[in-house]
């Protein structure tokens, strides 16, 4: 969590702070703001101790962001930046910046200035996950400047650890969903066509008159004198794959006013390679190549078929839920009773187990049915819905979906390849070479990932659910997006760790460990000495009749009465029954110092200054690492 917030969240918030502040307006904002933040920050409350008063404001000193630790960047840009910052835990459904950033505040001192060392599993995996999504928020406002160098490509591998999916298979999956399949489903009809001794072009120009009249934009043309009752099943992406119209002249006998209408301005569309959606509407709404598709069906015979896929085909009818559903149904509705019925008959003698009436459980095939028994019509919807192709639809369907199932299982769609794959008769296809030379493409060619991502996920941004916010990878760059996840997906267990650190990063990581484990028990043991109960109330008297002075005192000289000074949190933690048992490091050596007479211990205050001097050093790191040198100076003076 430390890592996290010091090594990711921190240079995400710095990249922010660069954009909304820019480095070279930086100086002439602090000095406008300055007697602002003197009196907030430093006379009215030390929010801004010496060492980060000087970071911005001292003599001759450059400032910079790289200087400035996570919590002093929320601090100025809620000051100059008049981003509103909470010290309250946002709920859940605020996804603005400022909620965004109020997380990683309200986490940050939780983590980095209580020093208890230890989250529980719940708070751990809340933690990540709401800083995972504030930094992807963040990120995705700025994406240009992370740029391609070492530092900033171990960013991106962080960033990209925090998806809430695994976005780095993105680029396989797309692979597996459509360019693979396409590539068979080419060769599967360059077969049919070899086998029928019909050229591609020569099976479009013939197939062309009923697909036209099969697409939802059902329009009449110059043949037909009305417009066709063809079932529509063919979108214009899939018509768009493989016709186009023709650019140059061409001669067809129908009167002036069919002209828009005339059939003969389509002419087939020969590519290298044919559309998946094409394919598929081709192989789905021409009977022969359907029947070709079917002889090659791993499962041979009709019955087990339809066995097989009975409960996805009872669904493409019914949508109500069967006993077998563990969820709503989404099937598209495309099979009607009548169809149904043809397939399979009810059973009489067999009563559904929830008591549902006409459950997909009472019904069986059909005795001795067969593919050649059932309409061109049926067979065309079935498979549509059912075996290999109907894995590939139910993907174009709900891409997104899909994907989130995919990367949780993705055995259906590997077997779906592998019966996709059993139907290629030509033994010297070479899938396993094309396939690798495909994904290296797909792998390589940003702008295909960007273009798939905007089309299946630009339809999530009108809705008002929750929405998680997820990073792609883009060359150097990095893009975000929303993404509506359903609230019953449940991910793949993903480990919340970074493998890459750095030894300087180590280092860091081993100092906070000892400062949380050893110096704080330590500490705290010395300071139940010196502070028992008694001495601590005596604190918080003094403290109260402090304040009540104070607050009476209209104006004039102020006391320079030796006080103890407490911030508002650090209050909360001394007055408070259940945090004062759990004061913070910084606290114990406050009071403890505080209390201690520097003549007589003067050894003693030396220690306490050490330890505060790492503690804040740590605390307030802007880098989140320590060079070998200065980490083993730190032992050193700790062991001491």
């Amino acid at each position: 969590m430390v890592h996290l917030l010091v090594n990711v969240a921190c240079p995400v918030v710095r990249i922010f702070f660069n954009n909304e502040i820019k480095p070279d307006q930086l100086r002439k904002a602090l000095d406008k703001n300055k007697a602002k933040m003197d009196k907030w920050y430093r006379k009215k409350d030390t929010t801004i101790n010496d060492f980060q008063w000087y970071l911005l404001f001292g003599p001759g000193k450059t400032v910079t962001s790289d200087d400035f630790d996570i919590r002093l960047l929320i601090l100025l840009l809620s000051t100059l930046a008049n981003i509103t910052v909470s010290d309250l835990y946002p709920v859940y459904s605020d996804t603005s910046i400022s909620a965004m950033l109020s997380r990683i505040q309200f986490i940050s001192n939780e983590t980095l200035r209580n020093l208890k060392g230890q989250l529980s599993v719940y708070m751990f995996n809340k933690y990540w996950d709401d800083i995972g999504q504030a930094i992807l928020k963040l990120v995705s406002f700025h994406q240009s400047e992370i740029k391609n160098d070492q530092e900033k490509t171990r960013l991106i591998d962080r960033i990209l650890v925090l998806n809430p999916i695994n976005t780095n298979s993105l680029p396989i999956f797309i692979h597996l969903s459509e360019r693979y399949p396409g590539l068979i489903l080419q060769q599967l009809i360059s077969e049919y066509c070899a086998s029928n001794s019909i050229t591609m072009e020569n099976l479009l120009i013939k197939e062309k008159h009923q697909l036209y009249h099969k697409r939802y934009k059902n329009e009449p043309c110059c043949l037909c004198p009305t417009v066709s009752n063809c079932n529509r099943v063919i979108t214009e992406k899939q018509w768009k794959a493989l016709y186009k119209e023709n650019e140059g002249s061409y001669s067809h006998s129908c009167a002036p006013s069919m002209i828009k209408q005339c059939i003969k301005r389509f002419a087939p569309n020969i590519n290298d390679t044919l559309d998946l959606s094409g394919s598929i509407a081709l192989i789905l709404n021409t009977p022969d190549i359907l029947a070709y598709m079917i002889d090659r069906l791993t499962i041979k015979e009709c019955s087990q078929f339809l066995i097989h896929n009975q409960h996805v085909i009872y669904h493409s009818m019914e949508r109500r839920m069967c006993c077998n559903c563990d969820k709503i149904p989404t099937e598209k509705i495309i099979i009607n009773i009548e169809e149904w019925n043809k397939l399979f008959k009810k059973e009489e003698n067999i009563f559904c187990k929830t008591g549902t009436r006409n459950c997909c459980c009472q019904y069986s095939v059909r005795n001795g049915i067969k593919f050649t028994d059932v309409e061109d019509i049926s067979l065309s919807k079935i498979f549509t819905i059912a075996g290999p192709i109907g894995v590939l639809n139910k993907i174009e369907q709900n891409t997104l979906l899909y994907f989130l199932n995919w990367t949780a299982d993705g055995k259906p769609l590997r077997q779906a390849l592998a019966d996709l794959l059993s139907m290629i008769e030509d033994k010297l296809f070479d899938v396993s070479s094309l396939s690798h030379m495909q994904l290296e493409k797909t792998t390589t060619k940003q702008s295909d990932l960007r273009s798939w991502i905007d089309n299946h996920l630009q339809k999530l941004e009108a809705t008002t659910e929750q929405q998680h916010h997820i990073i792609i990878r883009e060359g150097d760059f990095l893009f975000g997006s929303g993404v509506l996840i359903p609230k019953d997906f449940v991910p793949p267990s993903q480990i919340k760790k970074f493998t890459d650190l750095t030894v300087e990063e180590n280092n860091f990581l081993v100092v906070f460990h000892g400062l949380a484990k050893i110096v704080h028990p330590i500490l705290k043991n010395e300071f139940n000495t010196q502070c028992p109960e008694h001495v601590l109330n005596a604190i918080r008297l003094s403290i109260n009749e402090w304040q009540m002075v104070s607050s009476n005192r209209k104006g004039g000289k102020k006391s320079q009465h030796k006080r103890i000074h407490l911030t508002p949190n650090q209050q909360s933690q001394l007055f408070s029954r259940e945090e004062s048992d759990n004061l913070d490091l910084e606290l114990m050596i406050y009071i403890l110092k505080k209390r201690s007479n520097s003549e007589w211990n003067k050894v003693y205050i030396d220690q306490l200054d050490v330890i505060e001097h790492i503690r804040r050093e740590i605390v307030q790191s802007s880098s989140g690492t320590l060079t070998q040198e200065r980490f083993h100076d730190i032992l050193n003076c700790l062991t001491k």
